[in-house]
């Protein structure tokens, strides 16, 4: 019977339904013990991974390993909290803080290396180490000696003040989240009025830019969406402002219901257009938001991750530290949404962002249950990272096929709930590229008129001349398109864009057909 009353007390801490405004929300607070097998399973391939059998930790702090994942495994050291993890996580933070540049009368002050050989010199790695530094110093002060908690308060005001002196703005969001929350909170704890101060202001800026559009600058990113969640669950939890808790609280219901809208439960994946992206399937690469949201539904079969630790970006897996100490809290109605697909849906979106174009750009999107697609209007930035349109679908034997327009700054893309639509953006420009990825295609199967892949046809509608077709290699993609995942059969057609082009007129409209 005490067991039952254990058992039930322990679930009803961990697990909360909280009714605001009407909306329930789904609350999870994780221990060690409280992780279920799956969840386990995710942190204890992290730590295995990270300190392989045999080894000591003097043996991987290598000069070759990053900072932030060290950090990171000391946090989740700490965590677990069994025998010997305390100890350890003391060496590894040991090792961290001596690693930190403290000259205050240069661009890099305050940051930590991003490792010891080859270091980046990261502007960032101020607020992702910082913040996770935060997170240990207010769980785990019990468990580590004075002299290194002494050390991170030292380091922790340095690179608040670095950040300071930075000043990065609302737009890079990621970024300023994190900032906001570690000079508000360096400047709380230790009595500094002009961090404790800017915190809260870059933290208005960040909130009023959010809700001038409902969108966050950094739009629709696998990876770096999962990063503006770690940096609003810190409002949310560790916040000492109850202004940017409450900032925090709001932001957070409101943008899981955004990312949840944006994705398809049944592709296992966000659709296109990406502002920053690392791959084109959330199952084959490991991105931020695929950890969350595989945490969130705790169902393997459910998750967008690939099923081994070998996949691409491995060491995003670092963010389960963070993520299980800050928790989750997120809208029931948006949590069935990431289990299950619900319906067809129509999306059209207004960005604020800076990158080269206008600086209000426009998002539109087509999610059906078995394609996707979408497109963005207004940016010419030439970036890899940002992926202009892309489409989606699911194969026969489950997989993913996708269309790549890349992020040449030579087209805008806008999708309507039928169709595709490319328009010159650059007047220089002489042609398009375009990418397809699917298994079992034929560069055969790519007439003028109509492309038959596997389970999707393509039906093309251009006057433009297509110059070549042509398969490319894996490698090439990673390197030029920034898609980080394994490849094997792309598909690259280009078209010649005639001279003197009206750009009110489509160079070419793409209608998929199931």
């Amino acid at each position: 019977m005490k067991n039952v009353i254990l058992f039930t007390t322990v679930y009803l801490l961990s697990v909360a339904f909280v009714f605001g405004q009407g909306n329930a929300l789904y609350a999870k607070k994780y221990t060690y013990t409280t992780l279920s097998p799956y969840q386990k399973h995710l942190f204890e391939d992290f730590i295995n991974d990270e300190i392989p059998a045999g080894k000591k930790i003097a043996e991987v702090l290598t000069n070759t390993t990053s900072l932030r994942t060290k950090t990171r495994l000391a946090e989740a050291l700490l965590f677990r909290n069994k025998a010997g993890d305390k100890e350890n996580a003391a060496e590894i933070l040991t090792w961290i803080l001596k690693n930190q540049y403290r000259d205050e009368n240069t661009k890099i002050y305050g940051i930590w290396k991003t490792n010891i050989n080859d270091d980046k010199f990261d502007q960032n790695w101020r607020e992702f180490i910082g913040c996770d530094l935060i997170i240990i110093r207010q769980k785990y002060s019990h468990l580590l000696p004075k002299d290194i908690l002494k050390e991170i308060e030292v380091g922790l005001v340095h690179a608040a003040r670095g950040a300071l002196k930075r000043n990065v703005g609302a737009d890079y969001t990621n970024i300023s989240i994190m900032s906001a929350f570690l000079m508000n909170y360096v400047g709380t704890e230790f009595n500094i009025e002009e961090l404790k101060t800017a915190g809260v202001k870059k933290a208005h800026d960040v909130f009023n830019l959010y809700q001038s559009h409902k969108t966050f600058s950094e739009y629709n990113s696998p990876t770096y969406y999962g990063v503006t969640l770690v940096a609003i669950a810190l409002w949310r939890e560790l916040a000492l402002s109850q202004e940017i808790k409450q900032m925090g609280q709001t932001l957070e219901k409101e943008f899981w219901h955004e990312a949840a809208t944006f994705y398809n439960a049944n592709l296992k994946n966000m659709p296109g257009p990406y502002f920053r992206g690392y791959g084109m399937d959330m199952r084959k690469y490991f991105s931020i938001m695929g950890i969350w949201i595989a945490l969130a539904v705790d169902n393997e079969k459910q998750a967008p991750l690939p099923p081994t630790t070998d996949g691409p970006k491995y060491g995003e897996m670092s963010n389960l530290a963070p993520i299980f100490n800050l928790g989750l809290s997120i809208p029931t109605a948006d949590l069935a949404t990431l289990t299950s697909f619900t319906s067809p849906r129509f999306i059209s979106r207004t960005v604020p962002n800076k990158y080269i174009g206008d600086s209000l750009k426009q998002v539109t999107a087509m999610i059906e249950k078995d394609w996707m697609m979408g497109g963005v209007w207004g940016n010419r930035r030439v970036w890899n990272q940002i992926k202009t349109g892309a489409i989606h679908w699911k194969t026969a034997n489950g997989d993913i096929g996708w269309l790549l327009v890349p992020g040449s700054g030579v087209t805008n893309v806008k999708v309507s709930k039928t169709a595709m639509s490319l328009y010159l953006a650059d007047s220089k420009a002489t042609s398009i590229e375009l990418f397809v990825s699917v298994n079992n295609a034929l560069i055969d199967a790519f007439t003028d008129k109509v492309w038959t892949l596997p389970a999707m046809t393509m039906n093309i509608n251009t006057v433009l001349k297509r110059k070549t077709i042509e398969k490319v290699d894996s490698a090439s993609i990673e390197r030029d398109l920034a898609i980080a995942e394994s490849c094997p059969n792309v598909i690259k057609i280009v078209y010649e864009i005639p001279a003197s082009w009206d750009s009110a007129k489509p160079l070419i409209e793409i209608t998929p057909k199931r």
